[in-house]
């Protein structure tokens, strides 16, 4: 078999898989991404056996059919570097592959035996449903922060999906922050499922997912999947009970702070260069007109001061927050002005931006830490 292709069509059906090839390999096979030419179109694959991902190669033209294992990361960084003109791949036998460039060279590959390619199961959806693309990306992009790296708590290093009639919930949390965002009027009527999909997979399917998509979504008992018309991309679960998270959302913390989202982080950066580097701490005074925001690093030396104006409804509060998760928060802030509800010292603060968006509820918490 052999097909024509371009170089920036074969870049891209190559970024968005080789996410899914993995750095430790198993099964030698795994280091090979699976091509197959079948009917004029060109499917390349790649897994992890956690994550499969299959994206669709545009053709100029092919003659034959077949299937057959390429080297992964050598075939890469060869596309990569011709230029953006047609190329040419024929397959010899036996498992012989050669790669031709108008005036630029022949090259000749390995090709593994696609018998060797492990085939996983299909996702045998129980229940799926149609989204758009900007609005999945939205929904990942603003709770991945709070994904926790803890391997000793598999269950929060993978998103929580909420499907419900009407609606999805996108739920993160590391024990020190949590991000929960709700997207209405999805196209879903079925019963209300939960399931936690594994961070990695959210990943490769964000960095390759377009706004003008429409992924469907399927759930199965033990996998997900997430297809558009160019790509496919299959992940098992995590299993286990994610905790439950509503009982930690206060529902009435009565101290209202707005202040302006850019100058807040901008001074909490700034302040930050002063900051205990193992407790990041950062003490926050709140009274009705202004903050203050205090750092010290007695280990180092030196200390960090700004006062900034706000609005502040409540009781004079003494708080403190680890810097870097609170400029996580703040970047995830899509309006010029960010509501804090707060209670106390010791209770996590509710933090909204000021407008919500059309169809969505979207909230923060962030958790304090002991005043030093």
């Amino acid at each position: 078999m052999k097909f024509t292709f371009t170089q920036a069509s074969m870049i891209k059906g190559l970024q968005r898989i080789m996410g899914a090839v993995p750095t430790r390999m198993p099964i030698p096979s795994l280091g090979n991404v699976f091509f197959r030419l079948k009917d004029g179109s060109l499917d390349i694959t790649a897994t992890d056996l956690e994550i499969t991902v299959t994206s669709k190669v545009d053709i100029i033209e092919s003659d034959g059919e077949g299937s057959i294992l390429i080297q992964a990361k050598r075939f890469q960084e060869l596309v990569n570097l011709l230029p953006d003109i047609p190329l040419e791949i024929e397959v010899h036998e036996p498992l012989k592959v050669t790669l031709k460039s108008e005036g630029t060279g022949v090259y000749t590959l390995p090709g593994g035996d696609p018998i060797d390619f492990p085939e996983l199961p299909p996702v045998d959806a129980q229940l799926s449903f149609t989204m758009n693309g900007e609005n999945l990306s939205r929904l990942i992009s603003k709770t991945m922060f709070a994904v926790s790296h803890d391997d000793m708590r598999p269950i929060l290093t993978g998103m929580l999906m909420q499907i419900r009639a009407n609606e999805l919930r996108v739920v993160a949390t590391d024990g020190h922050r949590l991000s929960r965002i709700v997207r209405k009027g999805i196209d879903y009527s079925g019963e209300p499922r939960d399931v936690v999909v594994p961070m990695k997979a959210l990943n490769l399917l964000l960095r390759s997912l377009e706004d003008e998509d429409n992924p469907v979504i399927g759930i199965a008992e033990t996998r997900a999947s997430f297809s558009t018309e160019d790509q496919r991309l299959t992940t098992r679960l995590i299993d286990g009970h994610y905790p439950k998270y509503e009982s930690v959302i206060p529902e009435d913390n009565p101290h209202k702070l707005v202040v302006n989202t850019d100058e807040f982080a901008a001074a909490v950066r700034r302040v930050s260069i002063f900051a205990n580097q193992m407790s990041r701490q950062v003490k926050l005074t709140f009274d009705s007109s202004h903050a203050v925001l205090e750092t010290e690093d007695p280990e180092l030396g030196g200390r960090g001061e700004e006062k900034i104006a706000v609005s502040y409804e409540g009781e004079p509060l003494e708080i403190a927050y680890n810097a870097n998760y609170l400029m996580d928060v703040l970047r995830q802030v899509d309006t010029d002005e960010v509501v804090f509800a707060l209670n106390s010292s010791n209770d996590a603060a509710v933090i909204r931006s000021m407008v919500q968006n059309e169809d969505e509820d979207f909230l923060m918490l962030l958790m304090p830490i002991r005043l030093k």
